[in-house]
């Protein structure tokens, strides 16, 4: 069972939370000394709710710095494993062909809730439709 932890003070409190919650203190950590971070995931592998859900982190590293030409970059919040880097996606025990085989979709949170009618949608309320949101859909499904 997942735990039901998603803030940062329960995480640092208890030392324990679920991915989200793993995510979400470790995108406050990197916005708080200035480094552009946000909450990316998929709200259903494959599309389907019995395969579970993932909560990871993006990364801005700048124009075209990141992987594939992206501003952006990923990484675990909470590394399954040593030597993940921002430049090496398959480190990461999620991104291969298994994961995104095309009908896994993904969205990040996104600050402007103008320049778009996409939502990030969260797994634990599919009915919030308040978190503005970018699709990374393809992004993964390609690079993964």
């Amino acid at each position: 069972q997942t735990p039901l932890i998603y803030d940062p003070m329960s995480t640092i409190t208890f030392g324990y939370a679920s991915c989200t919650g793993i995510s979400i203190l470790l995108v406050d950590a990197l916005r708080s000394i200035g480094v552009p971070a946000r909450l990316v995931g998929t709200p259903a592998w494959h599309g389907k709710e019995a395969d579970g859900n993932h909560n990871w982190v993006e990364v801005w590293l700048g124009e075209g710095q990141g992987l594939a030409g992206e501003p952006w970059s990923f990484i675990e919040g909470s590394p399954a494993g040593p030597g993940e880097k921002l430049d090496k996606p398959c480190d990461k025990w999620f991104c291969n062909p298994q994961h995104f085989d095309g009908s896994t979709t993904v969205f990040a949170t996104q600050f402007d809730r103008h320049s778009n009618a996409t939502v990030y949608p969260m797994a634990w309320d599919f009915s919030n439709r308040n978190i503005p949101g970018v699709d990374r859909s393809k992004y993964y499904n390609t690079l993964c």
